[in-house]
């Protein structure tokens, strides 16, 4: 038996990993149909964000992740669903309580700029979700970064 628990562990960590990167492909397959319904030139970044810009801010003054933020945004599900409108009133936080897909997304936009994001859950919320967003769910977001600190 204790020969075969470190082969068992392994077999356990591979097919975790196989499950991850299965489910990873799979979220990139619906973002990538989503994306091809909306007509808009989207670009992948190589942690799996695709983004278009819908604005362009000021590029040279970007947050980094430590930064304080304002932003408006607004949060969807793939099938259209608004999960979260902060349009119409800007929110201040800081760049670390935010997650990473919405904070690289602030990170393309600049400064004043406007950009939709699309993203997997392991930029999200993941298996967790979040009050009104289910598991493994991927995101869209249209945000604007309006200031940081």
């Amino acid at each position: 038996m204790k020969k075969a628990l470190p082969f068992l562990l392994v077999l356990v960590l591979f097919v975790a990993c196989t499950t991850e990167e299965a489910r990873f492909n799979r979220e990139i397959a619906e973002i990538e149909d989503y994306i091809a319904t909306t007509g808009l030139d989207f670009t992948q970044t190589p942690s799996g964000l695709f983004y278009h810009i819908l604005d362009t801010g000021n590029v040279n003054r970007v947050p980094d992740s430590t930064n304080e933020v304002s932003f408006k945004h607004v949060g969807y599900l793939l099938d259209s669903t608004i999960f979260s409108n902060g349009w119409y009133a800007s929110s201040h936080i800081s760049m670390p309580l935010l997650v990473q897909g919405f904070q690289q997304g602030l990170q393309i936009a600049g400064e004043g700029g406007t950009a939709v994001v699309v993203f997997p859950s392991s930029l999200g919320y993941g298996q967790k979700g979040a009050s009104t967003v289910p598991e493994y769910a991927p995101l869209i977001f249209r945000l604007k970064l309006v200031n940081y600190y």
